[in-house]
């Protein structure tokens, strides 16, 4: 009976031996396990994680360069189609129209002076002469602006531009010729020429594009004459035969 119990309390024993080592040795398999995997990922974080974002940022990087670039590419071949669209439109505008207006600065060398003033009853004659009769129309109007102020105090700020065509002879387009110059001095702000230039003149069409460069009148820097009234075509004279172009033409005052 006591050999019975002494075998059964070893048996016992045993098993309880053999379940702590077993529990040990899953224990241990179990936190070897864990500390690989703590190393592959210590590994992953300091190594290959690293080397991914670097890879990820060049990729991303190429990405964008190539992006940038094709954007630059496409932003300068329209900047070219819009120029080339631009000179296109300006220069059919130019072979219809003549040259087109714009503010930029012009600088040129002032013609000389080729007008006159003759006394006439109540108003004032413009005699105007010059090598071509272009120039003799472009003196006419600059005569008549240079009566109203002293035009060397007006600088070059600003720029206009009329186009007018006429019915008739010379006479009649000269005539708009001036009126029109009066017109931008009373609609734009009192704006004077500095000089003026014919880009156009045709005979046949009787037509003028010209352009005035000046400014504003400032009674704070400019002189003050006696204002235009009006062009008339009393006694308004055109000799084109002789080598001075003369013009004479009276003005309202």
């Amino acid at each position: 009976m006591l050999r019975r119990l002494f075998r059964t309390q070893d048996r016992t024993a045993f098993y309880n031996r053999a379940h702590i080592i077993a529990a040990s040795f899953l224990i241990g398999t179990t936190c070897v396990a864990l500390c690989g995997l703590g190393h592959q990922l210590y590994k992953a974080k300091t190594e290959y994680l690293p080397d991914i974002r670097r890879r990820g940022k060049q990729r991303l990087e190429a990405a964008l360069a190539i992006r940038q670039t094709e954007a630059e590419l496409l932003e300068q071949q329209q900047s070219e189609n819009k120029n080339q669209d631009s000179n296109i439109e300006k220069n059919q505008n130019e072979d219809e129209h003549g040259p087109s207006a714009s503010n930029e600065d012009v600088t040129f060398d002032y013609s000389p002076i080729k007008y006159e003033y003759l006394d006439h009853t109540a108003d004032i004659q413009i005699h105007s002469w010059g090598d071509s009769i272009e120039e003799s129309f472009e003196q006419a109007a600059m005569g008549m602006f240079a009566y109203m102020t002293d035009t060397d105090l007006i600088e070059n700020r600003d720029m206009k531009q009329i186009d007018i065509r006429a019915d008739g002879d010379l006479q009649n387009l000269l005539f708009k010729f001036l009126c029109e110059w009066l017109e931008v001095y009373g609609t734009e702000d009192y704006f004077i020429p500095r000089k003026i230039e014919i880009n156009l003149f045709d005979r046949n069409e009787l037509r003028i594009i010209a352009r005035g460069y000046g400014e504003l009148f400032d009674l704070s820097r400019h002189t003050q004459g006696t204002e235009v009234k009006a062009i008339t075509y009393s006694n308004m004279q055109i000799h084109e035969e002789t080598s001075t172009h003369d013009i004479y033409v009276i003005v309202d005052i």
